[in-house]
């Protein structure tokens, strides 16, 4: 994945820096981020609670904000806020200009520009040709310049289309047409992705910022080393469990391992896994949280207006997807714990279960209250903001997680800096989609997907996995998910996959950006806390993580694994698909009951493949596989734990 997560954005807390009372023109900036973050949250708090204003007004106010706060947190030419001042200041300061130009701007002329009659001026397209240019800026500082030249070629085909050839040669559109449509509509910078950003997804990044200002991620921690520290490879099934439960929260591989690596590794690594495995272990966990409900990664969010479903729908469908994943990856630990002879943590650094929850399972209070809100039928936005109220409410249980005065405006500050990276992908993704539709690109590309699949549906998912992995090489989740549900996800439709399933293909494999080198930035991040190689790392986690393109396979053939059906049909689909994932668990670390041999492994893997076909002779034929190797495993009367020493696995 080639953005820099927000979990990670530079320099220090302007909270603590205020605290500090250091002198300098730095305190100014970190008193107008405290003051900008306090902004933002109570602009949608408010929006929210008494309805949002005019459609462009509430999107535009939005986007400036988050502009501002990009251009703070991310300075030209210096690493933070806090660094000392040069004169390229004037840079920041000259784009702040425009954000905030572009806003007094739109406001004046909101009239002219929801008038169904609007018609563009020159003012307009010069304002317009600024905002675009800084939103470009924001981009690169923010999530890189693959986005940010993917929005550009975009651009410029749309602009110049008579210029290319094959599939992109078409009819340009002048530049006026463009500016008109992504400034002075409710497309391109103000379109639906922005809608969602600056509505729902906003309000659930400020929720998860409380939560995880009342100390969650610690208690999640512990309450998984209670859970599973004493099963065989204790640490890396800790990792699978912590990095499970910080997803429901956290829809961000890097910052579930930044918060929760930094105690697993260190704890595998102690027992006997090599460092690249117990990187790899955490990160393919981590990854986890962009797919676990019920706070899931931006596309998912995005995906709900899409499909034109309710988000709730969203989460119950990608429950069973989700947990498959992290089942196998837990299954791919034990046999790999098992493989190599490793122990469980030591009692006495066990945390008791009862204990954990007496202390702290109040914490687990605003989650759950999160889900109520959601399937008694609030919207999303309101069933985010009564969670945040709970979460204020419930933090003061304990005097060590109470949302005090410092504690409340760090999270109002975390939840800026999480939505400034998330707020320009998707801005700049708004460009692309705007692109797209007045290019008339997207329908081509289903089209073609069609005619090249020939009705196969096999052949058009490989060739959408295809797509989004070299998508994924300088694009984030979001922005391949947005890109894809253009260009792609009609043509899925129309060779009868389910829509609901179509677009959580296509989300799982954008989300496989973050897992497949050289891009992978979990992975990476992982590696600088065990202290690996960040390449072998990256290959490690590939190897574990297959599992991540087989599932998306797994839902499209069998959509009761999306909740879609009879109960007998999902809990018949979900015996299949989880003997799947566990036969292709033990091919990939070959083990079983024992060390498998070559030919075990082959028998697995091919179970495996078969647990995908919703065919009653395919199942017949795994489940004989399966008991093959099973079988040979018995014959050999091996002991079901290696005897040999644990060894490095780097």
């Amino acid at each position: 994945m080639a953005i820099s997560d927000p979990e990670i954005v530079r320099g220090p807390s302007a909270v603590d820096w205020l605290l500090e009372r250091r002198r300098g023109p730095q305190t100014a900036l970190a008193a107008l981020i405290v003051v900008l973050s306090l902004a933002l949250s109570l602009f949608h708090v408010y929006s929210t609670y008494y309805g949002q204003a005019e459609v462009h007004a509430h999107r535009s106010t939005h986007l400036a904000f988050m502009l501002v706060l990009t251009f703070v947190f991310f300075p030209f030419g210096r690493p933070h806020f806090g660094a000392p001042l040069t004169p390229v200041v004037a840079v920041d300061l000259a784009c702040i200009g425009v954000a905030l130009g572009a806003q007094v701007y739109t406001l004046v002329n909101l009239d002219r520009f929801v008038d169904p009659g609007y018609s563009v001026e020159t003012a307009d397209v010069v304002v317009g040709t600024l905002l675009i240019l800084a939103v470009l800026e924001a981009a690169r500082r923010t999530v890189g310049w693959g986005l940010t030249l993917t929005a550009v070629f975009f651009l410029v085909q749309t602009w110049q289309a008579d210029k290319f050839v094959g599939i992109l040669y078409g009819p340009p559109a002048t530049w006026t047409s463009m500016v008109e449509s992504f400034f002075g509509k409710e497309e391109g910078l103000y379109g639906i992705p922005v809608g969602i950003m600056s509505g729902v997804l906003i309000l659930f990044i400020l929720f998860a910022a409380f939560l995880t200002m009342t100390g969650i991620g610690d208690f999640f921690v512990r309450l998984a080393t209670a859970l599973a520290g004493r099963m065989t490879g204790g640490p890396a099934k800790v990792s699978v469990f912590s990095s499970a439960l910080l997803g429901t929260i956290s829809g961000s591989g890097v910052a579930n391992v930044m918060m929760d690596g930094v105690f697993t590794i260190p704890m595998m690594k102690r027992i006997g896994y090599g460092a690249a495995f117990a990187a790899a272990v955490e990160a393919v966990a981590s990854i986890g949280g962009q797919i676990m409900p019920p706070i899931m990664a931006a596309a998912a969010f995005i995906m709900s207006d899409f499909v034109g479903v309710p988000f709730r729908q969203i989460a119950a469908a990608a429950t069973i997807p989700a947990l498959l994943y992290f089942f196998c990856v837990f299954i791919t630990v034990h046999f790999e714990a098992r493989r190599l002879g490793l122990q469980k943590i030591p009692l006495a650094e066990m945390p008791r279960l009862g204990a954990t929850l007496r202390a702290d399972g109040y914490l687990l209070l605003p989650l759950v209250a999160l889900i109520a809100f959601l399937y008694v039928g609030f919207s999303e936005e309101m069933a985010a903001l009564m969670a945040v109220g709970a979460t204020f409410l419930i933090s003061f249980v304990r005097r060590r997680s109470a949302l005090g005065p410092v504690r409340l405006l760090k999270a109002f500050e975390h939840a800026a800096r999480t939505g400034v990276t998330v707020a320009m992908a998707v801005a700049a993704a708004g460009l692309i989609i705007g692109c797209l539709f007045l290019s008339g690109i997207g329908m081509k590309f289903s089209y073609i997907l069609v005619t090249l699949a020939g009705g196969q549906l096999w052949l058009g998912l490989i060739y959408t996995m295809f797509a989004a992995f070299l998508l994924g090489l300088s694009l984030p989740t979001t922005a391949v998910y947005l890109t894809l549900a253009i260009i792609v996800a009609p043509g899925l439709v129309e060779m009868g996959v389910p829509k609901i399933a179509a677009h959580m293909f296509i989300f799982y494999m954008g989300v496989t950006s973050d897992l497949t080198p050289p891009t992978c930035l979990s992975p990476f991040a992982a590696a600088a806390i065990a202290g690996s190689p960040p390449m072998a790392t990256a290959w490690q986690a590939m190897r574990l993580g297959v599992v991540l393109f087989i599932v998306p396979f797994m839902f499209v053939y069998s959509p009761e694994l999306l909740m879609l059906g009879s109960w007998p049909a999902i809990l018949l689909a979900l015996a299949r698909a989880g003997l799947g994932v566990f036969c292709l668990a033990g091919a990939l670390q070959g083990w079983l009951r024992c060390r498998a041999t070559a030919a075990e492994r082959v028998l697995l893997g091919a179970a495996a493949g078969l647990f995908i076909v919703p065919d009653l002779l395919a199942d017949v034929v795994a489940a004989a596989l399966l008991a093959a190797a099973y079988g040979l495993q018995w014959s050999r009367r091996a002991p079901g734990i290696a005897s040999a020493p644990a060894a490095s696995v780097d």
